[in-house]
């Protein structure tokens, strides 16, 4: 039996980290915001074509989904799931650093940028897994849905203050936007190695003495593999694949055929950071009221009339709708597919099932982004032309799915859903991933978030899938 001194010393290092977690994800913010987030216009201010825009905005992403899979391996390695988020961390700030050396040298080096890049994506992969696990922890016995909206509500404030002042400052700069861009990567190293430090500052919060045990990744994944339900996965990936078709174009074309300035850019993109963050909250009560297939249905279609939007017309406010329906519409696609995803999953293999799931997915962004570079770089089409085939590769998957699901194959129980800030796309908002081990529990249509996890129920109400960590972390 637990010592009570000891679990109210577990409970105060617990809420400590919390708090100084919060601080954490708005300086992670704040990096993706003044640097992440327009690693596309740095490229085009480098001067890379579309095949080379292609790779740079897709590779990154498959090399990062795959390395997740590695997670538990490293995890035993170094001991603790602490260590390998503060070595992600310290991975990114390196990366950064090196965005840095690109800018101060105007290198247009296209395996210079890629490798900085590729170096930022998986250090963020590889502590994914062990960030979710750690963070589910530490959130046993809080108030889920409170803590992690104000979490999130803090660190969209931070991103869209962090986002505007950086495409103010590059506005302002004139012909000096690549010095103009040393300075905004120099604020992103010192954010993201503070972070880094804010990490190791909290406790990492192992109860009943669970030690990290060796992983197995291998079985794990084949047991993933055999048990889980990839119908959803195939479709998030061909969704995927029509919507990188255009999506690594949104910036060239903005930038280079409309002459936008960077705080007409800003403004845009800050819309559909702005519409998403507003959005995805507002989905659970959406998905109660007409289901999750009729959400899915109609955000699909949304997605799928992006494309047209900016193909018909490059009015200044026809790119105000398309972003602000963009922010919405994916807002309301991730939910969706998250939840489908959850209930596809095998138990206790979630964290494997989804990190096969972005695998599968990388592969149809890195196919579809090299399908529409070749495209404008070699068959003369034009961005307009470019942007109505992605919206056709949009609507296909959108008929597929519900080829493949039919309403009984929807989940009845909605889960809560908990995320965290991974970056921003032109067009479509703040991409952001699920919080996996803190989204295990079912959330009737009838009861609501507050009820459910209440303080003095969650023991109860977790059970043992939560209260003891991911075997493989």
């Amino acid at each position: 039996m637990l010592n009570p001194a000891s679990d109210r010393d577990l409970a105060q290092r617990a809420h400590i980290a919390l708090r100084v977690s919060m601080f954490e994800g708005a300086l992670h913010a704040v990096m993706v915001g003044v640097a992440e987030s327009y690693l596309g216009a740095f490229a085009v201010e480098l001067g890379h074509p579309p095949r080379h825009l292609a790779l740079l905005a897709t590779l990154p992403l498959l090399a990062g989904a795959c390395c997740q899979l590695l997670s538990p391996i490293l995890c035993s390695w170094l001991g603790n799931r602490k260590r390998l988020a503060v070595a992600g961390a310290l991975g990114q700030a390196l990366s950064v650093g090196a965005f840095i050396a690109i800018a101060v040298w105007q290198s247009p080096s296209l395996s210079t940028l890629l490798a900085a890049k590729l170096g930022f994506w998986v250090s963020g992969g590889i502590m994914a897994p062990a960030w979710n696990a750690w963070m589910a922890g530490l959130t046993l016995h809080t108030e889920r849905p409170r803590y992690f909206a104000r979490r999130s509500a803090l660190n969209h404030v931070a991103l869209l203050l962090a986002f505007g002042g950086a495409g103010y400052a590059l506005h302002q700069a004139g012909v000096r936007v690549l010095d103009c861009f040393v300075m905004l990567f120099a604020v992103a190293f010192v954010a993201r190695l503070a972070s880094a430090g804010a990490l190791a500052m909290q406790a990492d919060i192992v109860e009943n003495g669970a030690a990290v045990s060796e992983a197995r990744v291998l079985p794990r994944l084949r047991r993933a593999i055999v048990g889980g339900q990839f119908s959803v996965a195939l479709y998030v990936a061909a969704l995927a694949f029509g919507t990188q078709v255009a999506a690594p174009f949104f910036t060239p074309y903005m930038l280079r055929e409309l002459s936008l300035d960077y705080k007409s850019f800003a403004a845009l993109s800050a819309l559909s950071i702005l519409a998403k963050a507003l959005t995805f909250p507002c989905c659970h009560q959406i998905a109660e009221r007409i289901g999750l297939r009729s959400l899915l249905r109609w955000a699909g279609a949304g997605v799928a009339a992006i494309p047209i939007v900016w193909a018909v017309s490059s009015d200044f406010e026809a790119l105000i709708f398309a972003h602000i329906l963009g922010g919405a519409v994916w807002a309301a696609v991730e939910y969706a597919s998250f939840q489908l995803l959850l209930d596809s999953a095998p138990a206790d293999l979630t964290a494997e099932f989804f990190s096969l799931s972005s695998a599968v997915t990388g592969v149809g962004q890195v196919t579809g982004a090299l399908f529409g570079g070749l495209l404008l770089g070699h068959a003369g089409m034009s961005y307009g032309q470019v942007f109505l085939l992605s919206a056709v590769f949009r609507a296909l998957p959108l008929a597929l799915l519900f080829f493949a699901l039919r309403p009984e194959h929807f989940p009845v129980h909605l889960r809560v859903l908990y995320t965290r800030l991974l970056s921003v796309r032109p067009g479509a908002g703040a991409a952001q991933g699920p919080i996996l081990a803190a989204a295990e529990l079912p959330l009737t249509a009838m009861t609501s978030q507050r009820s459910m996890l209440a303080e003095s129920e969650l023991p109860r109400s977790l059970g043992n899938r939560t209260t003891d960590p991911p075997p493989a972390l």
